[in-house]
């Protein structure tokens, strides 16, 4: 017995040796090798003949973003579902919250679905869940929470943010829960710009709603929260409901004050109803669910849909060197004339996405696209695509590999000249603020925004990064 107790460190260093090779080789190898998508959907099942069931408001203003999701919550009569990659701190989070639980109140049946590993709901915001958990109008689920025996499945995240309200009004696209989207009453820090799109169903509560995008949506929030993947929590104590109670409670008192001391922040610049334009065909597009490394469905297709436009715009806040990336790019530009927009190093607060993109300008470049990068202390969150003044794209989907290969995402493909035109503008915006890339790869003198100085220390921490960024791209 001795000698085992002698020998149990070099056994105990061997075991977690075996254990770090095991994940290395499931969490890390295994996504080495890329994947081809199949079965991609015709692209002309995008576009649509006359004026569809549905349409659309372009939700752009961090205010107005609060608001229309406060419409959407209390436009819900019967069922109501919820999915976010992520949950972070700030009254509003509290306050977004408190309008599902008035909801649950009066009756409506609550789904929330949060990403298991970055969802939010934990530490100084589990008060949150026990109050979601407390309701009995209320499920809430996690998407592929860590499992230590299960490495392969770690990288992957919940990536989709939407809001369904019955059959009738669907909000996706790329904004989290938290101050840095909404930008509320005395909040100072920096803002993250992002983008959303409300669906109208004009066919809801009729036999024909199934020709709605709102169908598709409850189909993709149905797989989701069905999957093998996605865990369910057990019946809390009645300690422990005790405190979701209470939690309740104080959700809707700090909600109760905010609309009381800034009732401007609950209301929409303008009712869904009367500022929503027309759309041909809203349809959505999805990756696959597993929790491995998937076949890149969701971008194979928008190249496929883009390959025959001559004029594109794309803004995405992270980029990745990707070879089917840049092939797509090139063959975009060697047909068109193609805009990118992206942040700047000024701009971005993600080391690892933008040191990706930065140290591998020049193959950006090389595609023959024009780079343009946004200027500000603030950053820009928004995944969209305009083409040839008819087809816009938004939803969660950036140009990385992880957006390709590994997390869940979504978008909204909408066929429709009005949208076009409100987000093109949008994007004009956008780009006068934002300074051109020459084919040196430095900025153009004189092309739309003055190039801001950034620190030494933060371009010090970019190179640094950049050398672990470089090396695990495909995991990023």
């Amino acid at each position: 017995m001795q000698s085992f107790f002698k020998k149990l460190p070099r056994y105990s260093l061997r075991l977690l040796l075996a254990y770090l090779v095991y994940i290395f080789t499931g969490g890390v190898l295994a996504y080495l090798l890329p994947r081809q998508a199949r079965n991609l959907p015709q692209t002309d099942s995008f576009y649509g003949i006359g004026r569809g069931p549905d349409r659309a408001v372009l939700v752009e203003e961090p205010q107005d973003a609060f608001a229309r999701r406060v419409e959407v919550i209390r436009t819900a009569q019967s069922t109501l579902d919820v999915c976010y990659h992520c949950v972070k701190s700030g009254e509003t989070t509290e306050c977004f919250f408190a309008e599902l639980l008035r909801a649950a109140d009066r009756g409506v049946r609550v789904r929330v679905l949060l990403d298991g590993t970055v969802g939010g709901l934990s530490g100084a915001r589990s008060n949150i869940a026990l109050a979601l958990r407390a309701h009995p109008n209320i499920e809430y689920r996690i998407y592929n929470p860590v499992d230590l025996l299960r490495p392969w499945e770690w990288n992957a995240l919940l990536h989709d943010k939407f809001i369904l309200a019955d059959d009738r009004m669907l909000l996706l696209g790329g904004r989290n829960i938290g101050d840095e989207y909404f930008a509320p009453p005395g909040y100072e820090g920096a803002v993250t710009y992002d983008r959303d799109v409300l669906v109208l169903n004009d066919l809801a509560g009729t036999p024909d709603s199934s020709e709605s995008v709102t169908a598709q949506a409850k189909i993709y929030m149905d797989t989701l929260w069905d999957a093998p993947e996605t865990d369910k929590f057990g019946t809390l104590s009645p300690s422990r409901r005790a405190d979701g109670l209470a939690a309740q409670e104080y959700l809707k008192e700090t909600a109760a004050r905010w609309e009381a001391a800034a009732p401007s922040f609950y209301l929409p610049s303008e009712p869904a109803s009367q500022c929503a334009v027309p759309t041909q065909r809203v349809t959505l597009l999805h990756n696959p669910v597993s929790p491995f490394k998937k076949e890149p469905t969701l971008g194979a297709t928008l190249a496929q849909l883009l390959s025959g436009c001559q004029k594109i715009r794309l803004q995405t806040p992270y980029a990745t060197a990707n070879p089917s990336t840049l092939a797509a790019l090139t063959r975009l530009a060697k047909q068109g004339h193609v805009e990118y927009l992206t942040n700047s190093m000024a701009s971005s607060p993600n080391y690892p996405a933008f040191s990706a993109y930065s140290s591998q300008r020049a193959k950006f470049l090389a595609t023959g696209v024009e780079i343009y990068e946004y200027q500000s202390t603030d950053s820009i969150h928004g995944k969209s695509c305009v083409a040839d003044g008819r087809i816009s794209v938004v939803g969660s989907f950036n140009l990385d590999d992880r957006s390709l290969y590994i997390d869940t995402e979504s978008v909204l493909i909408i066929d429709s000249p009005e949208f076009f035109a409100q987000l093109n503008a949008e994007l004009d915006t956008l780009f006068a603020q934002s300074a051109a890339v020459g084919p040196d790869n430095a900025y153009l003198p004189g092309s739309g925004a003055t190039a801001l100085n950034v620190s030494l220390g933060k371009r010090l921490l970019m190179g640094f990064v950049s050398i672990f960024s470089r090396l695990f791209r495909f995991l990023i």
